[in-house]
């Protein structure tokens, strides 16, 4: 291949990813999380637990429904499963609320939060850590998932010449550079295809609004066809509203496993109103097909006679578009395979994250190493300063940052204050400050620091679980769910990873400051040899 048509693909991939790489480092980092979505809003929702709430699914919907005299038109029941059973529904006002049966058989009612921490750290990844709301940052990543694209493409055309010599070689000499390099390329081209179905899927979800308003606007002229259920078959004169006519959440179940033997429903949704009223949503996992959503299908169910109305998104069984659309999400959300899928769609995002850190590092390290060159030149230049404290202080402050907002929505569960306010300040905060931080010290003296710094922050997840389990804060918690040992298990992992990196930058910093001719590192931007 010609040099200069390289030369060129190179400078293209710089600052593409340049460009991407920090907020891509947030959204990948949080995608990471965002696979245990469920555990973690468990995890901090883990003290608010109903202990003593009973079992029986059928009686908890009898007694309930005959309590009330207007039903919502929405109500959620969540089957029996290690964190209990209990009906959800929302009053006119908006509130939330929870009932469930007690120790006695009697029904109790009470707030339940809307908050979720899961939600939270889905809500980061996909506003890529841009304090905006949804609305207007999504299309900002969508922007952003064009571009790291782009990167790819010119990455693997860069990286073509060498493949084969190169590709799976990974030498850990002093010449940091070329330690960084292999790294980034052996990590960019083992992974591409899941970068290559990342970016493509971040693209459509975030521009899908775009693509849908100029859809409707130029091909259905301002009035798209409606979304309906196909109408529910039922004889004339069927009181749909007599809940003693409609099947129990056994005869349900009994009715799904019927029409999807490989389906393990999780809640039944009740449509209490509207043109296909008295159905029921069953959402569940079938984990040998595509799902819709990050972990459920869905099929929905007469509750008189039990037929199955729609099956556009049940596993296994969905029509072509729902299909092709199911495979798409699913290669997304890693909504396939179970546990073993969704560890390594995790580590994948761990790896891309630092896919985007190695590459500003390389960009750092060739400036920096160009300005060692001139005699002129005694400190870094201003731009690849201010690159490599934001590189470490955002990467070090979203990492520090969601692991505060987990840890704080749930040591502040029970305060008088918005518990979506509490992770937001909580990580917002501790972003800001290891941003300032970096800047202030420096890339090579803010480095061990924040990533120590990180690591606290993160093993105070599973802190925080031993001191709620011995009773040293907000009671014992005698039932530990397998969702908590999950999250402590793998927050104690990153901790120890984040401190073993923090020590190799240690050891760095040492190396550099006794091979420059100057003891003195208190200016920031002061070139110290790698």
């Amino acid at each position: 291949m010609n040099i200069a048509i390289v030369r060129k693909y190179l400078v293209i991939h710089t600052w593409t990813g340049i460009v991407s790489s920090l907020m891509l480092f947030v959204a990948f980092y949080a995608g990471a999380l965002s696979m245990f979505e469920p555990e973690i809003t468990q995890w901090a929702q883990a003290d608010q637990r109903i202990t003593d709430a009973g079992t029986d699914i059928d009686k908890l919907a009898d007694v309930f429904f005959a309590s009330r005299v207007d039903l919502p038109p929405r109500v959620t029941l969540s089957l029996p499963s290690e964190t209990g059973i209990a009906a959800f529904h929302y009053e006119e006002d908006g509130q939330r609320f929870r009932a469930w049966l007690d120790g006695a058989g009697h029904l109790q009612s009470g707030p339940s939060p809307s908050y979720a921490a899961g939600d939270f750290v889905d809500h980061i990844h996909r506003q890529g850590g841009l304090p905006l709301t949804l609305e207007a940052s999504e299309p900002i990543i969508g922007i952003v998932a064009l571009v790291y694209g782009v990167a790819l493409v010119s990455g693997v055309i860069v990286l073509l010449p060498s493949l084969l010599r190169d590709l799976f070689v990974l030498r850990l000499a002093r010449n940091v550079k070329r330690m960084w390099l292999d790294a980034h390329n052996l990590v960019g081209i083992g992974s591409l295809p899941f970068h290559v179905v990342m970016a493509l899927s971040a693209a459509v979800f975030c521009l899908h609004d775009i693509v849908y308003d100029a859809q409707n606007t130029l091909v259905y002229r301002g009035s798209p066809p409606a979304e309906v259920l196909p109408p529910v078959k039922r004889a004339p004169g069927v009181d749909v509203s007599d809940t003693r006519a409609w099947l129990s959440p056994s005869q349900v179940i009994q009715h799904l496993d019927a029409a999807a033997p490989s389906f393990v429903p999780m809640t039944l949704r009740y449509r209490l109103a509207g043109p296909n009223a008295a159905t029921v949503q069953a959402t569940g996992g079938d984990d040998t097909h595509f799902k819709r959503s990050p972990r459920e299908g869905y099929v929905v169910l007469d509750l008189l006679g039990g037929d199955v109305v729609d099956t556009t998104y049940l596993a296994g069984q969905e029509t072509g578009w729902g299909a092709w659309l199911s495979g798409f999400f699913a290669m997304h959300f890693g909504s396939y395979g179970g546990l073993p899928v969704r560890l390594m769609y995790a580590v994948l995002g761990i790896l891309g994250a630092f896919l985007f850190y190695s590459g500003n590092l390389l960009w750092i390290e060739t400036r920096s190493k160009r300005a060692r060159q001139d005699p002129a030149v005694l400190e870094r230049p201003r731009h690849v300063h201010c690159l490599a404290s934001l590189t470490i202080g955002a990467s070090a402050g979203c990492i520090a940052g969601l692991s505060l907002a987990i840890a704080a929505s749930r040591w502040l569960a029970r305060a008088p204050v918005s518990p979506e306010a509490v992770a937001h300040v909580a990580y917002f905060a501790t972003f800001a400050a290891c941003l300032a931080f970096a800047f202030l010290r420096g890339f090579e003296r803010a480095s061990a620091p924040l990533l120590v710094a990180a690591a606290l922050a993160t093993v105070f997840i599973p802190l925080t679980s031993l001191f709620a389990q011995f009773g040293l804060w907000g009671g014992a918690n005698k039932s530990y769910a397998s969702a908590y040992f999950l999250v402590d298990v793998l927050s104690l992992g990153g901790a120890l990873l984040l401190l073993f990196v923090a020590r190799i930058a240690q050891r760095r910093l040492r190396r550099s400051s006794s091979s420059v001719s100057s003891p003195s590192l208190h200016h920031t931007n002061k070139i110290t040899q790698p």
